[in-house]
């Protein structure tokens, strides 16, 4: 195949993420056009059928599930929270779909806020708020019930695939007070910081050697060293919240009692993060069939959950977890 002939043959990366932006896009015109008394049961369906169609996902969600709720992950009452997440995770997609032409008045009705002194008590301190939260309910419908009371929520998103979807979603979002931030882009986390905003991160991510050693839903894994961190050197204090569905479809969203992190030692970040990693476990005890995360939470291999369980170890005996080897 001549130089000419390959240029011109199409990336399937890119082909793939120009079906992905197209498909969304027309989806999201069809269901703005219905009122959400129906999208909601027709979401409901879908998840219902996306389910029994998963596969190997759906065994991940199983297993992830499982931790939380103490029970093996081929027990029916895991499963029947399995199904439930994927049905309130279609819901979610539905109401991101709609959220750009939310008006004020439906924020309010859709999003009742619990208390909205925990979030102005925390940031008196004028060092901006970093909300740590988990894949459950609609973290992203509290920027609009926020935008009501004159706040705004900077998201750390992954900016690094399907561009034009992110784009897209970045510019809907924009209208509610939801500014989306890339990762890698420390620069723009910090001067949201020292801008005084509320930043949120999210530490469900999974297992990554290196990260912070914890103990979450009763299992060692890591949560992202990153908000921790980023506490100890703007000042900021951690707040976990979540926004969890209710029974008619509509969110309550709630902030828990704010954690510091004094410093960047090792010893200080584990004890920040573990607390994060207690209050966001009880949020999914809760109702476990809220939590839609479709990536392996804890580690997968005997040679991974040593390594987990060792810093953990560490960490508790107040060792530098950062230096356990493989």
């Amino acid at each position: 195949m001549s130089a000419i002939t390959a240029a011109r043959q199409p990336d399937p990366e890119r082909k793939r993420e120009l079906l992905t932006y197209w498909g969304y896009r027309v989806l999201e015109r069809v269901i703005n056009t219905l009122p959400r008394r129906l999208a909601m049961p027709a979401a409901a369906a879908v998840g219902n059928l996306a389910y029994d169609l998963a596969g190997a996902k759906r065994d991940l969600i199983h297993a992830n599930l499982a931790r939380p709720m103490r029970l093996p992950a081929d027990d029916a009452r895991v499963k029947r929270a399995a199904r439930r997440a994927f049905r309130n995770y279609a819901k979610y997609l539905v109401d991101m779909m709609r959220i750009g032409d939310l008006t004020e008045e439906q924020a309010h009705e859709l999003v009742q806020i619990a208390d909205i002194g925990v979030l102005r008590e925390a940031r008196a301190r004028e060092k901006g708020v970093l909300l740590c939260t988990v894949h459950v309910g609609g973290m992203d419908l509290l920027g609009p019930a926020l935008k009501a009371h004159g706040e705004s929520l900077h998201v750390v998103a992954d900016d690094t695939t399907y561009g034009r979807l992110y784009d897209h979603l970045a510019e809907v979002r924009r209208k509610q007070h939801v500014f989306l931030i890339g990762w890698r882009n420390l620069r723009a986390l910090f001067r949201a910081l020292k801008d005084r905003e509320n930043l949120v991160l999210f530490c469900d991510g999974g297992y990554r050697r290196g990260d912070v050693p914890v103990e979450f839903c009763g299992e060692a894994t890591t949560f992202p060293i990153g908000p921790a961190t980023l506490a100890a050197k703007s000042g900021a204090p951690m707040m976990p919240v979540a926004a969890q569905r209710t029974a008619d479809d509509r969110f309550r969203a709630a902030g828990l009692e704010v954690v510091d992190c004094a410093s960047t030692e090792p010893a200080e970040v584990y004890r920040a993060t573990q607390e994060i990693a207690d209050a966001l476990g009880a949020v999914i005890a809760q109702d476990p069939g809220q939590w839609y995360m479709f990536r392996p939470v804890w580690p997968e291999t005997d040679a991974d959950r040593d390594h987990a369980r060792r810093a953990l170890e560490a960490a508790r005996r107040g060792e530098d977890w950062t230096k356990i080897g493989a």
